[in-house]
């Protein structure tokens, strides 16, 4: 069908729009028109969309007959609607003999110029835009007729298909029980106190499931009981905690660094006072001595001190220092934790008996609920 309107159509263009539009070109061009026409050029493009949606329309209403014929033929039923479809259809046909009918009176009537054109052509363009727009409505009319009688013809058996439920035989298979109301068919003869016995099997997917935990359960049993090639619970749990305490460790260590002056504590076990004592040697001995009697710096053994004597006091000189006397800051070398370590070495020194101690410097210091100082310590 598409293809017979088309070619009626092109023949219709060929034969009347063409010499007339030519004709137009050559009344604009003597009018100083430049030889193009906006009102004409709109007039073709219009007929050319509505030839491409005569083509769309067309072969749509052409699907739609295929799928009518078949089906008639498929139930085998006469249907009066293929002969409405025919002479519709031929009607339509003729319309095209019809406009070139009417084309030639039209140009023989007006002599006018309109936009620019000769009326002859302008009416007979509008007269074919008029002529498509006619078959392109009758065309949807056409199909919605089709489309209707399509609906109804199937409209039972749609129904039909919704209304009864698709089967699944995989999942019947998987979900296979007796539902309760035949249960009597599956009623052994064994009655105990007015209770019935079922010959009522599991479902498969309990079934199923129930042997793919024996299956694991025999992999399990191989590999961390015969192969070893994994760690038993006892071995989980020991690496576990082991991963635990490094964990804690790198945490504690982590933490070490946030220690600053305002939260210092002193350190008193031996590992902590031994790992200062190494730091003091290395770093401290050559203004101290080892024995922390002093030589360039104070004495570190007695109970004065130039900047306080309290853990907070001297970590926070280490820390920052006093170069105007002489003591380096050592917060860039050494860590908030070493200097730590350090300060709580330095204050394990008090009461001790250096070979040549250096006199008292600064203020005394008697740490809180602490001892009074000694003769020896007073400063003289």
């Amino acid at each position: 069908m598409r293809s017979y309107l088309n070619k009626i159509f092109t023949l219709l263009f060929v034969l009347f729009a063409t010499p007339q539009f030519l004709k137009a070109a050559e009344t604009t061009t003597s009018k100083d028109m430049g030889g193009y026409n906006p009102v004409m050029i709109m007039f073709i493009t219009l007929i050319v969309i509505l030839l491409f949606a005569i083509g769309v329309v067309a072969n749509v209403l052409k699907n739609l007959v295929t799928v009518y014929r078949d089906k008639m033929r498929a139930e085998r039923k006469a249907n009066i609607s293929k002969v409405v479809l025919l002479l519709i259809a031929f009607s339509i046909a003729s319309l095209p003999v019809w406009a070139a009918d009417t084309a030639p009176k039209v140009a023989q009537i007006a002599v006018e110029v309109i936009g620019g054109m000769n009326a002859n052509d302008f009416y007979l363009l509008v007269g074919v835009v008029v002529f498509e727009i006619l078959v392109i409505v009758s065309l949807v009319f056409v199909m919605k007729g089709l489309i209707r009688m399509i609906g109804n013809a199937t409209e039972e058996s749609t129904v039909a298909a919704i209304a009864k439920p698709k089967a699944n035989p995989f999942w019947d298979r998987f979900n296979q029980s007796v539902s309760i109301e035949k249960e009597k068919d599956i009623m052994l003869d064994h009655d105990y106190d007015g209770i019935k016995e079922l010959d009522n099997s599991l479902p498969p997917w309990w079934k199923y499931g129930f042997y793919i935990t024996i299956v694991v359960a025999c992999i399990y049993l191989y590999r961390f009981h015969v192969s070893h090639d994994g760690l038993s619970s006892k071995e989980e749990y020991a690496a576990e905690m082991k991963a635990a305490d490094e964990e804690k460790a790198a945490y504690l260590a982590k933490a070490g660094n946030n220690i600053d002056e305002t939260n210092v504590t002193l350190l008193t076990s031996t590992t902590d006072v031994n790992a200062g004592k190494v730091i003091f040697e290395a770093t401290c001995a050559a203004c101290h001595l080892k024995d922390g009697g002093g030589i360039v710096g104070p004495n570190l053994t007695d109970d004065y001190w130039l900047h306080g004597g309290s853990i907070k006091d001297v970590f926070k000189t280490i820390k920052y220092g006093y170069p105007e006397k002489g003591m380096l800051p050592w917060k860039d070398q050494f860590s908030a934790k070493q200097i730590q370590q350090l300060a709580s070495y330095i204050k394990s020194l008090r009461g001790t008996h250096p070979a040549v101690p250096k006199a008292p410097q600064g203020d005394l210091y008697v740490e809180a609920g602490g001892k009074a100082p000694t003769a020896d310590t007073v400063k003289k």
